[in-house]
């Protein structure tokens, strides 16, 4: 039997790639065994490497023809590149290569009911994304403690089933009942995907006060860097707020730092930095400007904006949150513990870009400190979602550096407090390689663009390579699934979800055919003016 399965032999060993040299006699890459014929080849297709009582399981990665000459006669030699991706060790699958091959050692085919047992490594948590592209009435078994517990990136382009797929993968533990998760919504996508399990929450008209922000994200709001007093700025209003909060807070005076979570008269703030800006003094020679005069006039304004803008009154003009205590029921809120929701979805949707960041910003560092402070962690984890991540974690702008910081000690500090990140991008070029590189398992669907191809490439595991040249041919909602939460690097059809998120593309030709519903102008500036998106 095993002769039947036999295709040639190592012909060259480099790092975790083989070459295979064909045998001779496989002519049409095909083989069959059985009633079964088998395509030699395949990019994503497994083989099999014998070392004693163990097996070398390997990627198919690239394959080439060469043309030879043997006693005088010329005939085709076929040579395919193969990735080591595992062992099979006393019938059990382990991630990861001990023992490497030699040259002329035989490589052999790997059989549907062969690779079973690799497949069904993790079948013992009953937790599938997908069915495999590859082989037929096969499921993508993962280990869901490490997916959703070592952060985890969902990368893809345009159109290429991003929302479709989180929506399915998130939809599987939503069930639970003591799922938490906070998705940051950017589009107002998943809200109709989680009618029973989720819990919307459109930070419009939910109060999100700005006593919460850390000095970090207060001087990333208000102070200009491009201001020459900037650094003055930035001393004086940290001064003044740590001063704030612990007349306000009396009782927690002696332990309060300039980034407690507690309440502060932000007014009170701009009226001693109005008095500052303006303050003259006697002098012998009459009257002269202070310290700091003129020097708060851009800060000044600055905040009046902020304070005065109808737009951010969630944050500058509460009603609800306006003593520290009222921070309980917000965080109960927040991660789903008053509504019982196993899903937490932020709508931002309608959320002004120049404090996109800071509200991400927020909310992470909010989760991160709660439960870093938690002495019941363990009993509380949680999965934030990133969704369109690129707009708010990019490596350039002053503008995202305090949402960048934030998930950056996430990534790398997370797992030990029980928070975890999702990353969510169509432009992961564009988002910090701090992240993406503490991330231990990838989804990747469909990219087309060139410059992220190659830096997933370079993010991911050695197995990644030979891939990587299907990444552009995947199907919607088709993803290879590369990690430690995973056995082998998989291609997988993505689970499709039920219900769907509001994703699906305007089908322009369509509704161009048809004479359908008119627009009213009158109706589209009346939810324009009074914000409102639906």
């Amino acid at each position: 039997m095993w002769e039947q399965k036999q295709l040639g032999i190592v012909k060259e060993v480099v790092n975790t790639t083989v070459v295979v040299l064909l045998d001779r006699e496989i002519t049409n890459m095909t083989k069959k065994i059985g009633d079964r014929i088998y395509y030699i080849g395949q990019i994503g297709s497994y083989v099999l490497i014998p070392i004693g009582a163990i097996y070398i399981i390997g990627m198919v990665s690239a394959i080439k023809k060469e043309e030879t000459r043997e006693d005088g006669v010329s005939f085709v030699r076929y040579l395919m590149t193969v990735t080591l991706v595992g062992t099979i060790r006393k019938g059990k699958y382990e991630t990861g290569v001990s023992v490497m091959p030699t040259v002329d050692m035989v490589v052999y085919l790997l059989e549907d009911k062969d690779i079973k047992s690799i497949f069904a490594a993790y079948q013992q948590y009953n937790f599938s994304v997908g069915q495999l592209s590859l082989f037929e009435n096969e499921r993508a078994y993962l280990d869901p403690n490490k997916f959703f517990g070592k952060h985890l990136a969902v990368l893809g382009s345009s159109g290429s089933g991003k929302s479709y797929s989180v929506a399915s993968i998130l939809q599987k533990v939503a069930q639970f009942a003591d799922t938490h998760i906070v998705l940051l919504d950017l589009h107002n996508e998943y809200r109709q995907a989680f009618p029973e399990t989720g819990q919307y929450c459109e930070i419009a008209s939910l109060e999100l006060p700005f006593w919460l922000m850390n000095a970090e994200e207060m001087l990333e709001m208000f102070v200009e860097p491009s201001d020459e007093n900037a650094s003055i700025q930035g001393a004086v209003l940290q001064d003044l707020i740590y001063a704030a909060k612990k007349a306000k807070n009396p009782t927690l005076a002696d332990v309060l730092t300039i980034d407690s979570p507690v309440a502060y008269d932000l007014k009170e703030i701009r009226s001693k930095l109005h008095f500052m800006d303006t303050e003259k003094v006697t002098s012998a020679v009459g009257m002269k400007e202070g310290a700091y005069f003129g020097k708060f006039s851009r800060l000044l304004i600055r905040l009046d904006n902020k304070m005065n803008d109808p737009r951010y009154a969630f944050m500058f003009q509460p009603n609800i949150c306006v003593e520290t205590e009222s921070v309980v029921p917000l965080f109960m809120t927040l991660f789903g513990l008053a509504s019982k929701a196993r899903i937490t979805i932020w709508d931002m949707s309608g959320v002004p870009s120049d404090v996109v960041k800071t509200i991400s910003a927020l909310i992470a560092r909010a989760t991160f400190d709660f439960n870093f402070w938690n002495p019941q962690r363990h009993d509380l984890p949680i999965l934030l979602v990133f969704e369109e991540a690129h707009n708010y974690l990019s490596t350039s702008g002053d503008g995202s550096k305090a949402a960048r910081r934030t998930v950056e000690r996430i990534a790398k500090e997370g797992r030990k407090y029980g928070v975890s990140c999702m990353i969510v991008s169509q432009r992961p070029s564009d988002i910090s390689e701090t992240i993406l590189s503490q991330c231990n398992n990838f989804i990747i669907l469909r990219l087309l663009n060139p410059t992220d191809q190659s830096y997933i490439r370079r993010l991911v595991p050695d197995s990644f390579s030979g891939l990587d040249s299907v990444v552009p041919l995947l199907r919607q909602g088709e993803a290879i699934i590369i990690g430690d939460a995973i056995p082998i690097p998989q291609r997988v059809q993505i689970d499709f979800p039920q219900p769907t998120p509001h994703s699906t593309d305007v089908k322009f030709f369509d509704k161009w055919k048809q004479s359908g519903k008119k627009t009213d102008i009158t109706d589209v500036m009346e939810h324009w003016w009074n914000q409102k998106r639906s």
